[in-house]
């Protein structure tokens, strides 16, 4: 019976001894998760025109679990110049580790520090989205915090409809899972928000408006993440957005995405982005496949850092981008060039590595790859100085002329007036639209005919120039540009 009473009463014992010291260390925990918060928050503030911080207004220690307060303080100028000021408060109980109660309810066996739960608090600035949350909390999390600091947890938000005057705005719930280090250089983010449902109407001719926006998802795995730099990719994306204005057809948006990712290249960081979407339809014409992707690669991790270090420290020095820059010192300026200069010194590469479209008899690309140098000691004016910073160039562009024909008619069809112009009338404009095109472009030398798609290429590098498989020195190149443009009648007199 004793040994039986002693293999309880140890493992009691030491539960107790492991959630008392927990208890100890919870609001030490809490306080430092506020002050690296603060740490990230004013990272991502600088430059945007808000402030944004986070304060911890109480703590009240329990043996099992505790209490905390917290308040979110937004600092955000308006139009006029103005400081607008608003504060949220946030409720949350601390379930201590080493097992939270609601862990093992769960099935959650891993000890961990402490189990949080936030909701935010009900104020005369929140009432009206708890109106509208038809009496649920509008934003609740869970959070765990691990031993090592790390956090991982999921914000959640009620289902809001909203409603005055103007109209009325219907968001189904979202959430947000998480997950980060102890520092805040490893994090995981991957959000989901379904519907969104706007009905509104113009300020101008009071005509009614809806835009509906369905699969909106957020997600980011980023690693390594310090002075604003985080390896890896993150994304936006949205499944479909209708906009439908008065008796007008429906424009209809589908797949769409913003991509972006930060890695180490052979010769330094390539950083991309890229807008894409799977489909626009818009007054009987639908285009596909739209793309604008940007890329700068080849760029110096140190050089770049100090650069961005630079930039926005001369931000953080004003309310705005404009003020900041307004009260630039020379020796900030020279500071700027210097360490730009230093970027270039690498050799990095902008590129637009796609800008296109499609619709359905037809397509249109366009690439342009600029190898970037440090300029030349002999350039002392703004324009030797962008021209020797030049290495090369390399351009390709080609558009089908069905594509042109269907664009052509879409700003006709877009320009005429209701009951002015019948089909056949539409369709004589769009042809002698489409052939003025086509005639203009080929007949400057801008493009050439390949079967039925117009394309034109360039490429620079050592003082020369080949377009379109004509070789040419850089003068003769200007000279031929502003020749053509002008003969075209697009310079007027």
């Amino acid at each position: 019976m004793k040994k039986l009473a002693l293999a309880v009463a140890v493992p009691l014992a030491l539960f107790g001894a492991a959630t008392f010291y927990t208890s100890t260390q919870v609001e030490a925990i809490a306080r430092d998760a506020v002050n690296q918060a603060n740490l990230q928050l004013r990272e991502m503030s600088v430059g945007a025109g808000a402030d944004v911080s986070l304060t911890l207004l109480s703590f009240e220690r329990g043996l099992l679990s505790s209490a905390a307060r917290y308040q979110i303080d937004f600092n955000i100028p308006d139009d006029e110049g103005n400081d607008r000021q608003f504060s949220l408060l946030l409720n949350d109980r601390l379930e201590h580790g080493p097992f939270p109660v609601s862990r093992l309810a769960r099935g959650q066996l891993m000890p961990v520090a402490a189990q949080s739960h936030f909701e935010l608090e009900r104020t005369p600035l929140t009432q009206k989205l708890f109106d509208a949350a038809s009496g649920e909390v509008p934003l609740v999390g869970d959070v765990t915090i691990g031993y090592d600091g790390g956090q991982a947890g999921d914000l959640r938000t009620a289902a809001l409809n909203l409603e005055d005057e103007d109209g009325s705005v219907r968001i189904a719930p979202a959430n947000l899972n998480f997950k980060a280090n102890k520092d805040g250089s490893d994090v995981r983010l991957d959000g989901e928000l379904a519907e969104i449902d706007i009905d509104t109407q113009r300020s101008d001719s009071g005509q009614p408006v809806q835009v509906s926006l369905r699969g909106i998802g957020l997600s980011a795995d980023k690693q390594d993440y310090d002075a604003g730099f985080g390896f890896g990719p993150s994304a936006i994306t949205l499944e479909r957005m209708e906009i439908k204005a008065g008796d007008e057809p429906a424009v209809v948006i589908q797949q769409a995405s913003i991509d972006e990712a930060l890695s180490r290249g052979s010769r330094g960081l390539d950083q991309t982005i890229a807008y894409r979407i799977g489909e626009v339809s818009a007054k009987g014409q639908t285009f596909r496949n739209l793309a604008l992707a940007f890329s700068l690669r080849n760029l110096e991790e140190s050089s770049l850092k100090a650069l961005v270090a630079s930039y926005m420290e001369i931000l953080d020095q004003s309310a705005t981008p404009q003020e900041s820059f307004a009260g630039l010192t020379s020796a900030q300026q020279q500071g700027l060039q210097t360490r730009a200069l230093e970027l270039l010194e690498h050799k990095p590469t902008l590129a637009l590595d796609e800008f296109g479209f499609e619709t359905a008899h037809g397509a249109a690309r366009l690439s342009v790859v600029l190898d970037l140098q440090s300029p030349s000691a002999e350039a002392f004016t703004p324009d030797a100085m962008i021209t020797s910073m030049l290495a090369s160039l390399k351009a390709d562009a080609g558009i089908d002329k069905d594509l042109v024909r269907d664009i052509a008619g879409l700003v006709v069809q877009n320009n005429a007036r209701d009951g002015q112009l019948d089909q056949a009338a539409l369709q004589q404009e769009t042809d002698a639209a489409t052939d003025l095109f086509s005639g203009m472009a080929l007949n400057t030398g801008w493009s050439r005919l390949e079967g039925e798609r117009l394309v034109s290429s360039l490429h620079y590098a050592n003082d020369k120039v080949t377009f379109n498989g004509r070789e040419m020195s850089v003068p003769e190149f200007l000279g031929f540009a502003f020749g053509s443009v002008q003969n075209a009648g697009l310079l007027g007199q």
